[in-house]
């Protein structure tokens, strides 16, 4: 099988007798060199030639995979978007292209499951079903436990989906063996998924398998800060016990319910008063504390279950790394912020983010496809002043390139969107 660009890369280094850390020679950090190595990132052009020469390698011996590489990762990112557009019926034939098996072979699961979505999501469930055995069958070989479990999962979520509950359940029984077979398994999501089977056993009347499952997921997350994941578990235990006719019960776990919401609010404002100061700290050039500040941020963000704030803070992260010219990091932090967004707005700043980096980068063609990506996301979440900015970006980069119908179109559709946006603001034209 062909090997890959990262493939390359680290089979070198090891030839070499090369660590990670010397390889990125304190130009790039070893994290950074791990993600390239995994396929997970695409180093720039002036990165690639800087690792070719501390491998004693021509660059040329990269450019062919690096440039496929690119490709077929740009293909992928544009079928992630479109899913996350809404629009998983386009992005299904860009999938089955690259759920080969050899296209992104670090990526193969993830391609597969993201498939397994976009089939569920037009009704195609049994193709569905299919391609997450082959991922299960995938992760059996491998040993990889925690892949069988996010498989099983969201097998168990496509057969309650078809009414299939005993198969449902069975599904998610496996996940809960395996859980409990591992040594240090992840508290939320066992305790995820034991409320998934407690909610199943709620609707089909089995009201104490389904106490049994809400108690052991309320047991695993009592050792844990994530406040917000005990108020759901305490609320749901609250409408089960007022099912059973048990009011006393449920009246207690539902004001347990609402006083760790309180708390979690006043919390939660908290860490964003100290996120706020952390972007007011880079505004002034005092980019590590800053850094420093959002890295706080993240992890308690995180201890505390407050999931939704975790694409701000690497958002804010890849804003500071585009600013201080460190594109790798910058891009990093932007694909992990486009993993976690929770809405519209979010995902179209990010992508415009994107494309600042790729222009950058000089790699035109990619930095045009995010800002057409965040162009739509602005449309979706209707914020006109932010559309014209990008249209006013794609203008640019259409010029750029010499493409200068592509440039007043853009220019027109900047004109456009801030009319709308005037008119919005109660200006009449």
């Amino acid at each position: 099988m062909t090997k890959t660009l990262g493939q390359k890369i680290r089979e070198l280094r090891i030839q070499k007798g090369l660590t990670q850390g010397d390889l990125g020679g304190g130009r790039v950090t070893p994290s950074m060199i791990s993600q390239i190595e995994a396929d997970k990132a695409n180093p720039s052009h002036r990165l690639l030639k800087w690792i070719a020469d501390r491998l004693e390698t021509p660059i040329e011996y990269f450019l062919t995979d690096m440039q496929q590489q690119s490709e077929k990762i740009s293909s992928f990112r544009f079928a992630k978007a479109l899913m996350e557009a809404g629009e998983p019926r386009q992005a299904i034939p860009i999938l089955q292209e690259l759920a080969d098996g050899q296209s992104l072979p670090m990526h193969q699961q993830e391609i597969q499951r993201d498939l397994a979505a976009c089939y569920r999501s037009v009704g195609r469930l049994d193709e569905a079903v299919e391609m997450l055995d082959q991922v299960l069958s995938a992760a059996q070989i491998k040993r990889d436990v925690a892949a069988m479990v996010q498989t099983l999962k969201e097998m168990g979520r496509i057969e309650q989906q078809r009414h299939h509950y005993p198969l449902a359940i069975y599904h998610w029984n496996r996940a809960n063996r395996l859980l409990e077979e591992m040594d240090n398994p992840d508290p939320f999501e066992w305790a995820e998924l034991l409320q998934e089977v407690a909610a199943l056993n709620n609707y089909l009347g089995e009201f104490e398998a389904a106490k049994s499952a809400y108690e052991k997921a309320m047991t695993l997350l009592s050792g844990t800060s994530n406040l917000k994941a005990i108020a759901d578990v305490y609320l749901n235990l609250s409408r089960l016990h007022r099912e059973l006719g048990e009011f006393d019960k449920a009246s207690d776990f539902a004001q347990h319910a609402l006083s760790i919401n309180k708390n979690l609010n006043n919390l939660k404002l908290s860490i964003q008063i100290k996120e706020t100061y952390a972007t007011l700290q880079a505004e002034a050039g005092q980019t590590p504390e800053a850094i420093a500040l959002l890295e706080e941020c993240l992890q308690e963000y995180e201890a505390f279950g407050l999931k939704e704030r975790i694409a701000s803070v690497h958002g804010a992260l890849s804003n500071i790394f585009l600013k201080t010219r460190q594109l790798e990091q910058a891009k990093f932090h932007c694909q992990l912020a486009l993993d976690k967004a929770v809405d519209d707005a979010q995902r179209a700043a990010l992508y415009r983010t994107w494309a600042k980096t790729a222009k950058e980068q000089g790699r035109i063609d990619e930095a045009m496809e995010a800002l057409q990506t965040s162009i739509h996301f602005f449309k979706q979440a209707n914020l006109p002043r932010d559309l014209a900015y990008s249209y006013s970006l794609l203008g640019e980069l259409y010029k750029e390139s010499g493409d200068l119908t592509g440039a007043v179109q853009a220019l027109e559709n900047m004109r456009v969107a801030m009319e709308a946006n005037l008119k919005e603001r109660g200006f009449v034209l």
